[in-house]
C-alpha cells in the first residue's frame, strides 16, 4: 500500500500543524482500537519489526475484551493495526523490554507479558504469565542488581512488588519482597540515595532504599506528609543538573504538576510546584524536547490539551507551553519515532467519561505529535537512552 500523506476522511481534526515555535509538533491520527474503544492503557513504544523505527503497542482492560494491539509506524499520518493476543489482566499497566534475550522487544500487560515471534506482522504472540497480580502500573528497571530487568507492580489493592523472570521467563516469575504502603501508582526505579544501586519510588510518600542492593531488604523513607494527591503519577530525572536523581509529578484526579529536588542527593526532597489549573493529568515524561541537553517535562490529560514544561535554565526552572489543543494522552509514550534526530509523542485515550473521557467523540482515536525541530532547522540528537527498557530504535546519526 502507498503511505498515506494525510489523514483519512472523517479524522481531518487530527491533521494539524504545530501551534507553539518552540516546541512545534504537528499533529496526526494514528488509528482506532476497537469497536468499543474504552479502557485502554499498557501504551508503550518498540521496534517491534525490527525496521529500524520505534511501533506503538496498547491493550484493553478484559472486562471488554479487545486483547492487546501494537501499530506498525509507517509514516506519521500512516499506522497499521496488528493484533498482538488476548488473555491478559489488568486495571492499566504495561512496558515493553526483550524478556527472553533474543534481541526483539517483548510487551508485558498487566498479569502476562507477549513474546515477540520474531515475524509480529503475521505471527501471533504468546502470552505468559508473569504470576504477578493485576496491576495499574508496570514499571521496569534492574533492582536485585543482575543487570536484568524486573517489574515494579503498583494498584491500591496490594503492596508494592516487584517480579523478576528467572532464566526460562516463559516460567512464573519470582516475586521480591513486599513493600509497605499500597499505592495505585506513581513508581519509578532510580538511584534516588546515590549509593549505586536502584531504589524503588511508589508516589510522592514514599520511596524504598535498596539497602543490600540486591532487591533483599528494603527501608520505607518518607517523602511528603501531604500536599498532592493519592494517585500521582511520576517520572526520575535530574532536573537541576546537579547529578542526583529527582522526580516529576503531576496529579491523575487533581490538577496539579509539580518536581521534587533531591535536596541532599540521598533521597530528602522539596516539592515545587508549577501549575494547580489542570484536570485529569495521565501523562508525565522527562526528556529532553527541545535538543538542549536539559530535561523538560510532558504533561498530558487523558483527552485534551498537552504541555511540555521547558527547562529555561536547565537547573529546574520551568516555563509552561501548550503543545496541542486536543489530543489524546492517556500514558503517552516518548522516543524518536520517525529517526529524524528529535524526540516525538504517540498516546492513547482512556476513555472513562468520569475521568475526562470522550462523552461526545466515539470512537476514541489514537494520536500522533511529530516534533517538527529538526525539520525547523533544529540541530538533531541522536544515539539517546531509550525511555523504555531494550527497545530503542536503530537512529543513527547520518
Amino acid at each position: 500500500m502507498p503511505i498515506r500523506a494525510q489523514a483519512p476522511a472523517g479524522k481531518e481534526a487530527f491533521d494539524y500543524a504545530p501551534q507553539d515555535d518552540k516546541f512545534p509538533f504537528s499533529g496526526h491520527w494514528v488509528g482506532v482500537f476497537s469497536d468499543d474503544p474504552r479502557y485502554i492503557g499498557a501504551t508503550t513504544l518498540g521496534d517491534f519489526d525490527h525496521d529500524g523505527d520505534l511501533d506503538f503497542a496498547d491493550g484493553q482492560r478484559e472486562d471488554v475484551g479487545g486483547g492487546a494491539l501494537w501499530w506498525e509506524y509507517c509514516g506519521p499520518d500512516h499506522w497499521v493495526k496488528h493484533v498482538m493476543g488476548t488473555g491478559h489482566k489488568y486495571w492499566s499497566g504495561g512496558n515493553a523490554a526483550d524478556f527472553d534475550g533474543d534481541g526483539w522487544a517483548d510487551v508485558i500487560i498487566g498479569d502476562s507479558w507477549y513474546q515477540n515471534p520474531k515475524n509480529p506482522r503475521t505471527a501471533p504472540w504468546a502470552r505468559f504469565s508473569t504470576g504477578g497480580p493485576k496491576p495499574e502500573e508496570i514499571i521496569l528497571g534492574d533492582v536485585t542488581g543482575d543487570d536484568k530487568v524486573d517489574a515494579l507492580y503498583l494498584h491500591k489493592n496490594f503492596q508494592p512488588q516487584f517480579w523478576s523472570p528467572g532464566t526460562d521467563p516463559t516460567k512464573p516469575w519470582t516475586l521480591g519482597p513486599l513493600l509497605e504502603h499500597n499505592q495505585q501508582q506513581g513508581g519509578a526505579i532510580a538511584d534516588f540515595d546515590g549509593d549505586g544501586d536502584n531504589d524503588i519510588l511508589a508516589g510522592y510518600r514514599w520511596w524504598y532504599r535498596n539497602v543490600k542492593g540486591d532487591g533483599s531488604q528494603w527501608e520505607t523513607v518518607d517523602i511528603f506528609a501531604s500536599g498532592f494527591d493519592d494517585s500521582p503519577l511520576t517520572y526520575q530525572g535530574d532536573f537541576d543538573n546537579d547529578g542526583d536523581i529527582d522526580f516529576a509529578l503531576v496529579t491523575h484526579f487533581g490538577g496539579r504538576v509539580a518536581w521534587a529536588s533531591n535536596d541532599d542527593g540521598k533521597g530528602k526532597f522539596s516539592l515545587h510546584m508549577l501549575a494547580t489549573d489542570k484536570d485529569f493529568l495521565h501523562t508525565i515524561v522527562a526528556a529532553d524536547l527541545d535538543n538542549d541537553g536539559d530535561l523538560d517535562l510532558l504533561v498530558g490529560n487523558n483527552v485534551g490539551k498537552s504541555f511540555i514544561y521547558d527547562n529555561t535554565d536547565g537547573k529546574g526552572a520551568f516555563v509552561e507551553h501548550l503543545i496541542a489543543a486536543d489530543t489524546r494522552s492517556h500514558e503517552a509514550r516518548v522516543g524518536d519515532i520517525d529517526c529524524d534526530g528529535d524526540l516525538d509523542i504517540v498516546g492513547a485515550p482512556w476513555g472513562d467519561q468520569n475521568e475526562g473521557g470522550e462523552n461526545t467523540k466515539p470512537p476514541r482515536d489514537h494520536v500522533y505529535l511529530k516534533n517538527e525541530f529538526v525539520e525547523g532547522g533544529g540541530k538533531p540528537l541522536f544515539d539517546r537512552q531509550p525511555f523504555e527498557l531494550g527497545i530503542a530504535a536503530d537512529c543513527k546519526k547520518p
